[in-house]
């Protein structure tokens, strides 16, 4: 059965109010044990923070541009108390409610992708320093078994060279082989030790003996690429967003360039005599129309579509080189699965009898045992290739929060 990578992502139109919070997406979806050591990353809890203040800022402008401003005067003239109170309120005459409104949400919504594009790569990351750690453990393993057989075979041909039916060279070529796995032993440990540490960098609670994710899977079986998924990608996405952001404050530049009456209304005593008035004022811009400013707010919102497009671009073609990357290393490792299943063992058998019967000299024997070594290690660095360039696929794809690990 063909298992396809579906799109099962919510799109958010820009228009449309957004309200996202931390802990409404926190109860989307339950939290597996590596997003919980993930969601522990310095990075995402700022990312998180962000988002929240992002939600507070859109509140904030959703509210009105103006508020009504209180003016009082009181003075004594002569035998008499002059005084008057009045209140006036500019009027948002261009609508300048609805742009901060806008932007508001899309900053809402462009800090979301922001977190959900940190989080994809984070798990990445994660996943990336297990399966390398795994290849790591793997390769150690093996240089072990190997070790154990030449340490099992020195003692057979001392046994054999005392009783006279090897020659001297046969013991020193079995000590040089082992010689050389020390240093190949030597070398795997390091790169294990490297490989833990780097796990532990991005999985806070994890150890070696961690049984959670020592083996995942993301149980696809067929690969394609697709164009529409790139679309929704985060950081396409957020880099659409930061287009739409820069449009609307480019709209509001310009809105903020035109000046809004005041109006206004007092009332008081002089002398005698009950006042009562009502003023009216505009700003003129007569020595600064701000048309600069407006020219370069839309310069921006051009960059900014510039960077969009620039953005999806290189996604598309770096999800095209992984998806390739993926077809070819998942070819040749599922040819050498095909090509050793069943043979490593016997192989291993049908060599130490005819080594034990005589039919093949101590030299041959342990080329043998170091090509045979070889092949299993080449099948550690095809499936570790393989992993990998899984990761790297999905990834590009957008696709990695689709899965449950």
């Amino acid at each position: 059965m063909y298992i396809y990578l579906k799109n099962a992502g919510l799109v958010l139109s820009l228009c449309m109010a957004v309200s996202f919070s931390v802990a409404t997406y926190a109860k989307q979806k339950s939290i597996s044990w590596l997003d919980s050591q993930i969601n522990k990353d310095p990075e995402v809890v700022a990312a998180k923070e962000l988002l929240n203040a992002s939600n507070h800022r859109a509140k904030s402008l959703t509210k009105a541009v103006y508020n009504p401003e209180l003016e009082a005067s009181y003075e004594k003239e002569g035998d008499f108390d002059n005084y008057s109170i009045g209140i006036s309120q500019t009027i948002d005459f261009w609508d300048k409610q609805s742009a901060n409104k806008s932007i508001g949400e899309i900053g809402v919504y462009a800090n979301q992708q922001q977190l959900l594009s940190l989080l994809d790569s984070k798990k990445a990351n994660a996943l990336t320093a297990i399966v390398n750690w795994q290849a790591a453990k793997k390769v150690a393993q093996l240089l072990s078994v190997r070790e154990n057989q030449l340490q099992t075979l020195v003692g057979i041909i001392e046994d054999k060279r005392k009783a006279g039916l090897l020659e001297p060279l046969d013991a020193e070529l079995v000590y040089l082989n082992l010689s050389q796995i020390f240093s190949e032993i030597s070398e795997s440990q390091i790169a294990l030790k490297n490989a833990e540490v780097n796990v532990q960098e991005l999985l806070p609670d994890w150890t070696p003996n961690t049984t959670n994710l020592f083996s995942f899977t993301f149980g696809a079986t067929n690969y394609s690429f697709n164009s529409q998924w790139v679309e929704e990608h985060p950081k396409v996405k957020l880099a659409r967003a930061q287009w739409k952001i820069k449009q609307s404050k480019a709209q509001l530049t310009t809105m903020e360039s035109k000046a809004n009456p005041t109006i206004g209304v007092n009332a008081g005593k002089s002398g005698d005599e009950d006042l009562i008035g009502v003023t009216f004022s505009m700003p003129l811009n007569i020595r600064n129309n701000y048309s600069d400013t407006v020219k370069a707010a839309y310069s921006e919102a051009i960059a900014a579509e510039a960077n969009f497009r620039s953005v999806y671009r290189k996604q598309t073609f770096e999800a095209k080189a992984n998806y390739e990357s993926l077809i070819v290393s998942k070819k040749y490792y599922e040819q050498w699965q095909k090509l050793t299943k069943g043979r490593l063992d016997s192989s291993e058998n049908l060599l130490n009898k005819r080594w034990e019967a005589g039919d093949i000299n101590t030299s041959d024997y342990l080329l043998a045992l170091n090509q045979r070594a070889e092949g299993l290690h080449a099948g550690i660095r095809l499936e570790n290739q393989f992993k990998l360039a899984e990761i790297s696929f999905i990834l590009s794809m957008g696709q990695l929060s689709k899965f449950e690990i």
